[in-house]
């Protein structure tokens, strides 16, 4: 144990320490060098760590950014692509048949009777159908026509009749100027009888409006129909637009009173009055309607400013009967085409305007919002006689 001691003390020494060494010390040092000899058989025996290999890459990892390819663009249907096929029918089943029926002689009696029934079923009224025949008559009598000449004759004439009563409107009339927001709201009364699709084209109206930014209040005076009432309401509240009602079997007049007064308050852009649409040949409907327009009055006098028709083209000349009714006690001022695409009647429209001297300022083919459309003389005739495909449009 004395020579551990000295030992150790004098490896104490060797590194500068002046500490001296006891018996605790050595058995110290004793037990940790006895462990180092027991561990150390564990620590040459223990296998070498297994080398880890990383997988080679199986292909070239571009630095290139990704290139992400957009979506294909929505393509959106023009009206006037919409219009083309919305009138297909007529143009197919009325002015498709023409180049049959002509044939590739000289315009004699026989052809002009043919020409004159097909006139009358595409609903162009006894008139024009006698004027027309009469024109086809002296420039053609006796000398070849062809499809294309007779379109192109019926075309001017059409053009002719039509064109001085709709150039009484701009393509801007009816589109809201957001110059003129602030003044007094523009009240549009529109009526018709059911099933014209009046409360639906009045929905799709204002629709259009708000989506131009204007404020537009509609007037729910339908008061006996609790159904037209609903559907007003829900395209009211998809569209933005502010409504007024009443309960079931309300004054009408007393609503179309409200819905101007609130539209004036809150500084609406326009005023819709959605009126009731019974039977026109009631009397008491016609002096309904009237009551409407004495009490707008009161509150601007030029109210109502604009008073709309719709009418259902698939109705045909009996449009012409309740044009001529409605027209007689409130002067109109406007035109609704609907359902044209369900029709092969659409030159009912022609004969009504030409009759009227109204001018036609929507024309609908669809169910859709889009279907509705401010209408245009020169698509209209295109897609009636020559069925045109889109890109005869611009």
């Amino acid at each position: 144990m004395d020579s551990l001691i000295t030992l150790i003390q004098g490896a104490y020494q060797l590194v500068g320490s002046t500490t001296n060494v006891n018996s605790g010390d050595v058995w110290g040092v004793a037990s940790i060098l006895l462990l180092l000899v027991a561990a150390l058989p564990a620590l040459i025996s223990r296998p070498p760590r297994p080398e880890v290999k990383l997988p080679e890459a199986t292909q070239e990892i571009s630095t290139q950014p990704e290139v992400v390819e957009a979506p294909p663009a929505k393509v959106v249907e023009s009206f006037a692509s919409r219009l083309k096929k919305g009138l297909s029918r007529s143009h197919q089943e009325i002015w498709g048949r023409i180049p049959a029926l002509l044939g590739s002689k000289q315009l004699d009696q026989e052809q002009l009777e043919e020409l004159e029934e097909l006139l009358y079923s595409a609903d162009l009224g006894p008139t024009m159908v006698n004027e027309l025949i009469s024109k086809l008559e002296e420039e053609w009598s006796g000398k070849e026509i062809g499809a294309s000449e007779f379109k192109s004759s019926v075309s001017q004439y059409l053009r002719e009749k039509m064109a001085p009563i709709q150039q009484q409107l701009s393509p801007t009339d009816n589109q809201f100027n957001p110059e003129h927001k602030g003044e007094k709201p523009k009240v549009i009364m529109i009526v018709g009888v059911n099933g014209a699709g009046k409360t639906t084209t009045i929905g799709k109206i204002a629709t259009k409006l708000t989506a131009q930014g204007a404020s537009v209040v509609v007037g729910a005076c339908d008061t006996f129909r609790a159904a037209a009432v609903d559907q007003l309401e829900v395209w009211c509240e998809r569209s933005g637009a502010s409504m007024v009602r009443a309960k079931e079997g309300s004054n009408p007049s007393g609503v179309a009173y409200g819905a101007l007064e609130q539209a004036q308050q809150s500084g609406a852009d326009y005023c819709l009055l959605d009126t009731a649409g019974r039977l026109h040949t009631k009397g008491n409907l016609m002096e309904e309607l009237n009551k409407n327009k004495r009490v707008l009055s009161k509150l601007d006098p030029d109210a109502p400013h604009e008073v709309w028709l719709v009418l259902d083209a698939i109705t045909g000349q009996n449009a012409m009967r309740q044009a001529e009714e409605f027209n007689r006690t409130l002067k109109l001022t406007g035109l609704i085409f609907t359902k044209c695409d369900g029709s092969s009647k659409a030159g009912s429209a022609i004969s009504i305007v030409d009759q009227l001297k109204v001018p036609i300022i929507y024309i609908g083919v669809g169910e859709s919002v889009d279907d509705l459309d401010i209408f245009n003389l020169d698509h209209y005739l295109l897609a009636l006689l020559d069925g045109g495909t889109p890109e005869n449009y611009h």
